[in-house]
């Protein structure tokens, strides 16, 4: 699961049905060093929301151990996620809670990013 992946799609799962927080054309990147590091970040519909830290594996699930945070919400706290592979894709799940509905963003590998010697010049 280490490195880059993009955001795909963000949706909501909640009493009113299925909704897009951050549009149908969300934005976002999530990396997961070995070293045990990660960062997520993902805009759209106006909205921008992230978070760093370290993470760790646990079967099917992930958590995320933030650090910093874009909200203060989100700053030295355990994000929990299941976590599922499935076609190239990544989906991670957030489980509702406090009212809060069930959150999925999936992710796909992002395509390469040519070397520098590659550049125009």
């Amino acid at each position: 699961m280490t490195g880059a992946w993009q955001l795909v799609s963000y949706t909501a799962t909640g009493a009113d049905g299925v909704t897009h927080p951050l549009g149908t054309d969300p934005q976002g990147l999530l990396i997961y060093t070995p070293q045990g590091q990660m960062s997520a970040q993902v805009s759209g519909a106006g909205i921008y929301m992230g978070y760093a830290g370290t993470y760790e594996w646990h079967g099917d699930r992930v958590v995320h151990h933030t650090i910093v945070g874009s909200a203060p919400e989100w700053e030295g706290v355990d994000l929990p996620r299941s976590a599922e592979c499935a076609g190239g894709l990544l989906i991670l799940r957030a489980d509702p809670s406090g009212g809060r509905p069930a959150l999925a963003a999936t992710w796909q590998r992002p395509a390469p990013t040519p070397h520098p010697s590659q550049w125009p010049r």
